[in-house]
């Protein structure tokens, strides 16, 4: 056939004119429909793509070829239900297919069945057993999942064939590092460090991960420098110098780190890193919200000269999502689509500069002492105030919000957009606040050093966040959009409960969305005759509280404008098994 030739080369536009041709002469020609629809799987129209290959199905349906594409597809378009049943029956007719097992394996991990995606990885070692990378892969999905012994049984068996393997012995030394094993851990990342170039940054960046988790912040800090010695433009080492620095409680020069980390990861045209999943998934409400945003800064003549044009592409890809896929669910990016998306899709491309305020950010006309004794009062502790920061700092968070392209997080069911800390959002005057914060008020704060700061930005026409508890010992949340874009006053803002999470429960059990958790949650407070607190959304209105306190969003009914999206910013301070003075409980 022509079009197969044209296809192979890589020419979309003459395979297509060909199979075209081919249906014209012989309607319904099951080969044509199916080239066609991966034509236009490869351009993005995941819509046409399902239609094409399910006709081709209904066609022809013992071809397992056609039923493995179209598992494929569905797996694009986040129909993992129909993912994995298109992809077993094709491995049913046809059970000697790797790619198909390994992307069965891919819709089974995303539908949070481990067991059967490790099961598909044994399968494809069993008919390739030198496929190191479904070893690898196997591993890694194992340790993602804590089963830590069955992910030491098989990298030791790939270790076994290959004791030099040294990215199977990276694998092996996380599992150590994840059980608490810190020392044979960092002793086995030293030694990668030693042996293998093409690994050393890499393991002397683990090494530093390790001996923070130690409780050694400035040995991690050394390795940390020693992996961007050896590769200054490794943005995971200045990410974990960084996070050494905050850790020291030395908050600007990390924030300056991450500034770096983050613009090495994240700047445009940067494409080494094209497998992670911010880069290779997406969602309807990422995109609207990415949409929105380049429409704000073309009209206020900001950023690059070449955003229309990729708001042009995020529209595209956009319609390309089936309607029945919820606008919070991320759905993977077709391949020649994020090929093309790669130098620009989920990077910064305009920071808004935001330097320090050369006075306090904070209002001076706040009563700190009344603040911190009804803080107190209200144990075990929650307070609220209004008129947090000074005017000019407040403009200066909200155009730094609106305007800068650092909403990379985007893996919430609810569709919210998230910037963190590490990753853009950590501007000079962010930094001000975070520092004036604990000077001011010393009772609530104590010696805590701040441990993360994000903001969250949300879709009007989605939820908040459910119940949960922090991992943190005192939580900030203040609002910075207007209160007339909130249209219910009563609500929008935060609704907390006055009983502490069991000390006993574990982040899984207080930070989790699971509705099983959810439940358990409700029932425990339930069971301690927990009291809500309901504190409104107002513009510059700060709620400080025990972050071991199970909170939530409250209902969310804001104006439906880019401007008017509601923003939190969260920061947190000390750890969870710390007391107020920043003791260890």
């Amino acid at each position: 056939m022509r079009g197969i030739e044209a296809h192979r080369d890589g020419d979309l536009a003459a395979a297509a004119a060909a199979y075209k041709d081919v249906l014209a002469a012989t309607p319904g020609d099951v080969d044509a429909t199916h080239y066609l629809g991966m034509i236009a799987y490869q351009r993005g129209d995941l819509t046409r793509a399902v239609g094409m290959l399910g006709e081709a199905v209904k066609a022809r349906p013992d071809d397992s070829a056609i039923l493995a594409n179209l598992g494929l597809v569905l797996y694009s378009a986040g129909r993992t239900r129909g993912a994995a049943s298109a992809l077993e029956r094709s491995l049913q007719i046809r059970p000697d297919q790797p790619e198909a097992l390994i992307n069965l394996a891919l819709t089974r991990n995303a539908q949070d069945n481990v067991d059967a995606a490790a099961d598909c990885y044994r399968r494809v070692m069993e008919l390739t057993p030198g496929r190191r990378d479904a070893r690898l892969a196997l591993g890694q999905l194992l340790v993602a999942a804590r089963r830590y012994p069955a992910a030491r049984e098989v990298l030791d068996a790939g270790l076994a064939l290959d004791p030099a393997d040294y990215d199977l012995q990276l694998a092996r030394a996380q599992v150590l590092e994840l059980e608490g094993s810190l020392d044979e851990a960092v002793a086995v990342y030293e030694r990668i460090a030693a042996e293998s170039d093409s690994l050393r940054c890499r393991a002397l960046t683990r090494t530093a991960a390790a001996l923070r988790k130690a409780g050694r912040p400035a040995a991690g800090l050394m390795a940390a420098r020693s992996a961007a010695w050896s590769d200054p433009d490794n943005y995971a080492a200045h990410h974990q110098i960084g996070q050494a620095l905050k850790e020291l409680g030395w908050l600007e020069p990390a924030a300056e780190a991450f500034r770096r980390s983050h613009a090495l990861f994240r700047h445009p045209g940067v494409t080494t890193t094209p497998d992670l999943p911010t880069f290779t998934r997406t969602s309807r409400a990422k995109l609207r919200h990415d949409v929105e945003q380049i429409d704000y800064l073309t009209s206020h003549e900001l950023g690059e000269a070449n955003l229309a044009e990729m708001q042009d592409d995020y529209r595209k890809v956009m319609a390309t999502i089936p309607e029945d896929i919820p606008d919070g669910k991320t759905v993977l990016l077709p391949a020649p689509i994020r090929q093309r998306f790669a130098p620009f899709y989920n990077r910064c491309h305009h920071y808004r500069d935001t330097p320090a305020l050369e006075i306090p950010a904070l209002n001076p006309e706040l009563d700190r002492a009344a603040i911190q004794a009804d803080y107190e009062r209200r144990a075990p502790g929650i307070t609220w105030v209004d008129g947090l920061l000074i005017p000019e700092a407040l403009r200066a968070l909200r155009d730094f919000c609106l305007e800068s392209t650092i909403w990379y997080d985007f893996e919430h069911s609810n569709g919210y957009a998230g910037a963190y800390l590490q990753e853009g959002f950590n501007c000079p005057l962010l930094v001000q606040v975070a520092e004036e914060l604990p000077r001011a008020f010393p009772r609530i704060f104590g010696d805590h050093v701040l441990m993360q700061m994000w903001a969250y930005k949300y879709d009007s026409q989605l939820a908040g966040i459910d119940m949960h508890a922090d991992f943190a010992a005192v939580n900030v949340n203040f609002w910075i959009t207007p209160s007339d874009a909130n249209l219910d006053p009563d609500s929008g803002g935060l609704v907390l409960w006055d009983k502490e999470a069991p000390a006993d429960w574990g982040i899984d059990d207080y930070n989790t969305y699971d509705p099983q958790r959810q439940q358990d949650i409700r029932d425990y407070l339930e069971s301690k005759q927990a009291q809500r607190v309901v504190v409104p959304h107002r513009q510059n209105r700060c709620v400080i509280f025990n972050s071991d306190l199970f909170h939530k969003t409250d209902d969310i009914r804001f104006a439906d404008r880019y401007e008017d999206r509601r923003i939190n910013i969260t920061l947190l301070y000390g750890t969870r098994e710390q007391d107020t003075r920043g003791r260890r409980r």
